[in-house]
């Protein structure tokens, strides 16, 4: 059993083939995980991505698509050790960023980001 196991998810009303390439960039990850080395070890194509992570954490992070109606639920998966020991703060920093993070994904996909309209 890990330290940090987190799950979560979040609806997009656009299907994952518009979603993929955005959710899988190195940049997005890099901005929401910046203490973070990451390998990819499972490409699923439109599906997600699974990583290796190295760093503050040490484990593994997912992305998984799945077609749901006229859109995609994107699950997301943190399940590491903390190698100093803070795995409460660093949960909590996780959760925040990746939360934060898929608000912005979602309002620039479903067309409500800053550079919509």
């Amino acid at each position: 059993m890990t330290e940090i196991d987190l799950i979560d998810e979040s609806w997009v009303a656009v299907p994952p083939a518009q979603l993929v390439g955005v959710l899988t960039a190195d940049g997005l990850w890099q901005s929401w995980f910046p203490r973070l080395g990451r390998v990819v070890f499972m490409d699923r194509a439109e599906k997600g991505v699974r990583w290796s992570v190295t760093g503050e954490l040490v484990g593994s992070v997912e992305v998984w698509l799945e077609a749901f109606g006229d859109g995609t639920i994107v699950h997301w998966y943190v399940r590491a050790d903390a190698p100093s020991g803070d795995a409460g703060r660093l949960r909590e920093r996780y959760v925040r960023a990746v939360n934060e993070g898929m608000f912005l994904v979602k309002d620039e996909a479903e067309g409500r980001g800053p550079d919509a309209g």
